[in-house]
C-alpha cells in the first residue's frame, strides 16, 4: 500500500510539472574583430584595437513561453551584454540584465509586457534604420554613437540617438500585429513620490510592411525628475526592388530647460541595401546629425559602407569603412574635425 500511495505522489507531482512546464530557450552573439581609427586623439594620432560586437551587440539571454490556453501564452525575456574583449558585462553599472528584463502575456489581440525593455522609438528606428541596427558604435541611431552633445545639453536630457532612449525601465508596453500594420504604445513609471508625471515616458508608434512599400512612424514624450519636458518624433519609410532595399527616415527631439531656451537634436538618413547572392550583401548609408541651442549649433556627417559574406545562417563575416565629419558645437574634444575608420570581423549568433 505504502508503494501504490509513492507511485501516485509521484505521478501527481509529475503532472503539475508538466502543466508548469514553459518552453525557455538559451540564445546570444558574440563578435569580436579588429577596427583602426584615425584622429583619435589632439595629436591626430590613428589606433588600432579590438573591436567587440561591432557588427552586432554582444549578448546572451533567455527566453521562455508557457501556453495557458484559450490562445494566451505567458513568456518572459533576459537579456544581459558582454565584451568579447575581457567577458566583462557592457555596462559601467555591473548590472546583469542591462540589455532586457521583462514578463509579460499575449494573443491574438497582442502581448503586453513589463519590466526594462526596448522602447518603441528604438524599435522604429531599428525598422527604417538600412542597416538593421548593426555598427551601433558608429551610426548615431540606437545610442548616439560618435556624437558627443555639448553638456549642458546632455546634463538637460537631451540624446543624441534617433530613438529618443534605447530601453525604459519600469515600462509597461504593448505590441500588437495585424496584417502588415504593427501598432505599439507604452508608458514607463518615472516612481517620483508625490508625481507620477516627473521622470515617466510616453510612447506610440506603428510601422507597416508590406510587400514593396514600408512605412514606420513613433512619438515619445518624456519629462525629467526637474519637471522638464522633452519630446521626440520619429518617421520614415522605404521600398523593395528586386534585391535592393531603399530607406530614409528623420527623427526631431526637443528638450526644455528652465533658463536657456530649447536643445534640438536632428538626425536625417537615407541608405541602401543589395543582395548581390544569398551570401554577399552590401550597405550603404549617410547619417547627418544637427544640433542647435540659443547658443550654439552644430553637425556630424557619417558615411558607411559595409559588406556581409554569410557562412550559414549563424556565422558571418563583415567589414566596413566609415567617414566623419565634425562642424561646430559637434565636434569632439579631440578637436579633429574628420577620421575615418574602417572594422572587419566574425560574428556568430548561438
Amino acid at each position: 500500500m505504502k508503494m501504490n500511495y509513492s507511485m501516485m505522489a509521484l505521478c501527481c507531482m509529475a503532472t503539475a510539472t508538466a502543466y508548469a512546464q514553459s518552453n525557455v530557450t538559451e540564445y546570444g552573439s558574440i563578435d569580436a574583430g579588429l577596427r583602426y581609427q584615425t584622429n583619435v586623439d589632439a595629436a591626430g594620432r590613428g589606433m588600432l584595437s579590438m573591436g567587440t560586437g561591432s557588427y552586432y551587440s554582444n549578448r546572451l539571454g533567455f527566453r521562455g513561453v508557457e501556453d495557458l490556453g484559450g490562445g494566451l501564452k505567458a513568456r518572459f525575456q533576459l537579456e544581459s551584454g558582454f565584451s568579447s574583449k575581457t567577458g566583462a558585462l557592457d555596462n559601467t553599472n555591473n548590472v546583469l540584465f542591462n540589455r532586457t528584463a521583462a514578463i509579460g502575456v499575449g494573443g491574438d489581440w497582442g502581448g503586453i509586457d513589463v519590466g526594462r525593455q526596448y522602447t518603441i522609438g528604438f524599435k522604429t528606428e531599428k525598422f527604417l534604420d538600412p542597416f538593421d541596427h548593426h555598427y551601433t558604435g558608429i551610426v548615431p541611431l540606437s545610442s548616439g554613437a560618435g556624437t558627443t552633445l555639448p553638456a549642458a545639453a546632455t546634463a538637460a536630457g537631451l540624446g543624441a540617438s534617433s530613438s529618443s532612449g534605447t530601453r525604459f525601465n519600469n515600462d509597461v508596453q504593448y505590441a500588437g500585429t495585424f496584417g502588415p500594420v504593427t501598432a505599439r504604445a507604452e508608458y514607463a513609471l518615472g516612481e517620483v513620490a508625490g508625481d507620477a508625471s516627473k521622470g515617466s515616458a510616453r510612447a506610440v508608434g506603428a510601422s507597416y510592411t508590406g510587400s514593396t512599400l514600408l512605412l514606420a512612424g513613433a512619438y515619445t514624450q518624456k519629462e525629467t525628475v526637474a519637471g522638464l519636458t522633452n519630446k521626440a518624433f520619429l518617421a520614415g519609410g522605404g521600398f523593395k526592388l528586386q534585391a535592393a532595399t531603399f530607406k530614409v527616415a528623420q527623427s526631431r527631439e526637443r528638450q526644455s530647460t528652465a533658463a536657456a531656451g530649447d536643445y534640438r537634436n536632428k538626425t536625417t538618413w537615407a541608405g541602401v541595401s543589395y543582395a548581390f547572392t544569398p551570401a554577399v550583401e552590401a550597405t550603404l548609408a549617410a547619417y547627418r546629425s544637427n544640433f542647435a541651442s540659443l547658443a550654439s549649433t552644430g553637425r556630424r556627417d557619417l558615411l558607411l559602407l559595409g559588406a556581409t559574406y554569410t557562412f550559414s545562417q549563424r556565422t558571418n563575416l563583415y567589414a566596413e569603412v566609415d567617414l566623419n565629419r565634425y562642424e561646430g558645437a559637434l565636434i569632439p574634444s579631440t578637436k579633429q574635425t574628420r577620421q575615418r575608420g574602417i572594422s572587419a570581423g566574425i560574428n556568430h549568433l548561438f
